[in-house]
């Protein structure tokens, strides 16, 4: 895999992501009754239409549960990364993250949670993480199958091509570049593995 594919998509993951994350803390501190009561909104449908998560009874429970949960969306990001989708998933992280950002701090002043406030950064951190290097890993690999530079003008592109065909045009064989890429993705998926077991260990000990 070249090197500096994977950096210039991770540059550009990165740069949707902050700027998204952001923009929301930004207009969650101008309007914060609009911004958390969305939040809390959203909450409240989560706990209506999740009840296996909140009847958990143990930790080893929630943990399967997270563990379960994040691996289910890494993949799917994974997959969606492959058609240069990452920096759409980047933005959509950044707001969501930074939303659960100030909703957290938001409980904490009015002593609605039970964990120390640092932690939710520091979770956010582990998440993120495992995240952007799914999403840059894979735009790399879809990179070197569909012919694609991380350039807004080739992204564009690509998508404009694309965006009603099931299965685009493939500039090489996709099983010869996974070949290539073999050691490459098995260190990748031993990392992100290990960093969703951590973030999943950490969430259910705080």
């Amino acid at each position: 895999m070249d090197g500096q594919i994977f950096l210039g998509w991770l540059k550009i993951n990165i740069s949707f992501f902050i700027a998204a994350f952001i923009v929301s803390l930004l207009l969650a501190f101008l309007f914060p009754d609009t911004m958390l009561g969305f939040v809390r909104g959203w909450g409240e449908y989560s706990r209506t239409a999740g009840p296996i998560v909140l009847e958990q009874t143990s930790k080893g429970d929630l943990f399967v549960n997270i563990l379960a949960k994040n691996s289910f969306n890494t993949i799917l990001y994974f997959i969606a990364s492959l058609f240069f989708l990452a920096p759409l998933i980047a933005a959509m992280i950044g707001i969501f993250y930074s939303l659960g950002l100030m909703s957290a701090a938001d409980h904490f002043m009015k002593g609605e949670i039970w964990y120390p406030l640092w932690s939710s950064p520091v979770l956010i951190s582990i998440e993120v993480s495992f995240i952007l290097l799914t999403i840059t890993f894979a735009s790399a690999l879809g990179a070197e199958i569909f012919g694609v530079k991380p350039e807004r003008g080739e992204i564009m592109d690509f998508w404009r091509e694309n965006w009603k065909r099931l299965s685009p045009e493939q500039k090489r064989d996709w099983r010869v570049v996974l070949k290539e890429n073999k050691k490459e993705i098995i260190l990748f998926t031993v990392i992100i593995f290990a960093l969703i077991l951590f973030g999943a260990w950490f969430e259910t000990s705080i």
